[in-house]
């Protein structure tokens, strides 16, 4: 009688055990559940919107149009009057690079014609921050250009990247002088030729 009171009791232990572990699992479930809820719940609220600071011009120039090329930067950046709904694209257009590099005995040369693209001709237009910040680009971008091996140019996506860099650096050189970078959005490469 005592072995069946010791094998009933070893049964009811081993429920019980396996009733606290499911409750404990539905508990933790439960549980990362409602954290996944409040973390996607609070992206839903984080979604640009029409009152987002990023779809306005700052408040001293007056409310943007939709669809205006108008950008919001920290004032700790030099402030331009915001270019109107009309705007259409300006263009920053660099001198011709023709530079040695790493060409890995295929090429010697790269040649590469840039031009910027920005809706605010203060920042792209023949008086604008480019005209004067020409010199330290033209030399950033040599050296980046310089630096570049033909096997990685010689890639479909080898253009595009290059282009992402060279973007990277005039946007580096126009924070360096308290010019919001993103005022100029893209490069475009109208010659690119490895000789």
């Amino acid at each position: 009688m005592a072995e069946e009171e010791v094998v009933e009791e070893k049964k009811k232990s081993g429920k019980g055990l396996i009733i606290a572990l499911i409750v404990l699992i539905v508990l933790l479930l439960v549980g990362v559940g409602a954290l996944a809820y409040l973390l996607l719940g609070s992206n839903n609220g984080d979604e640009v919107s029409a009152d987002t600071p990023e779809a306005h011009a700052p408040a001293e120039h007056g409310e943007p149009e939709e669809f205006s090329h108008a950008k919001t930067y920290s004032p700790k950046y030099k402030q331009f009057e915001p270019p109107g709904p009309e705007a259409v694209p300006m263009y920053f257009v660099m001198d011709k690079f023709v530079v040695n590099f790493n060409g890995e005995g295929k090429a010697k040369f790269l040649a590469v014609d840039l031009q910027f693209l920005s809706y605010y001709p203060q920042v792209v237009g023949p008086d604008g921050e480019m005209e004067n910040l020409r010199p330290i680009l033209k030399n950033d971008i040599q050296r980046l250009l310089r630096n570049q091996y033909f096997s990685s140019l010689n890639t479909p996506e080898g253009p595009d990247k290059l282009r992402a860099e060279i973007l990277k650096v005039v946007h580096h050189v126009l924070e360096t002088h308290n010019i919001y970078p993103d005022l100029v959005e893209d490069v475009y490469m109208t010659r690119f030729v490895m000789q």
